[in-house]
């Protein structure tokens, strides 16, 4: 399943109503929680530069050993959000719609509120 995720964009909306950090609303974009991590980052740290922003913009250069590859790989490196849709179908297209009927025969006790249609005014 891990496989499966993708990154977000910045611009992407998440809700998030339980377990969620750094962000006070529980519907927020992507690149608000980015910025909130760099930021709670850069607070705690006391020789926070810019460079370090690469972490949250192009990447920061690396050497990364992997699982499958023989030795150390160059490349970059940065932090980003993925998701993973469910299986399931969504919970709105779930719910069967009930159809509004007319009634067969007209209700009496509407005719004695609203008069008869033939009524003028």
């Amino acid at each position: 399943m891990d496989n499966q995720f993708e990154p977000l964009n910045n611009d992407e909306v998440l809700f998030i109503n339980v377990g969620r950090v750094l962000m006070v609303n529980p519907t927020f974009k992507v690149g608000e929680f980015i910025d909130a991590l760099a930021q709670a980052i850069s607070d705690r740290e006391t020789d926070w530069s810019d460079d370090n922003e690469g972490w949250f913009g192009e990447g920061l250069p690396c050497e990364a050993l992997r699982f499958g590859t023989q030795g150390w790989q160059r490349g970059r490196v940065r932090i980003r959000l993925e998701f993973v849709p469910e299986t399931s179908k969504p919970k709105m297209l779930d719910v069967p719609r009930e159809r509004t009927r007319r009634p067969e025969k007209p209700d009496p006790k509407i005719d004695d509120v609203y008069g008869d249609i033939d009524d003028d005014y």
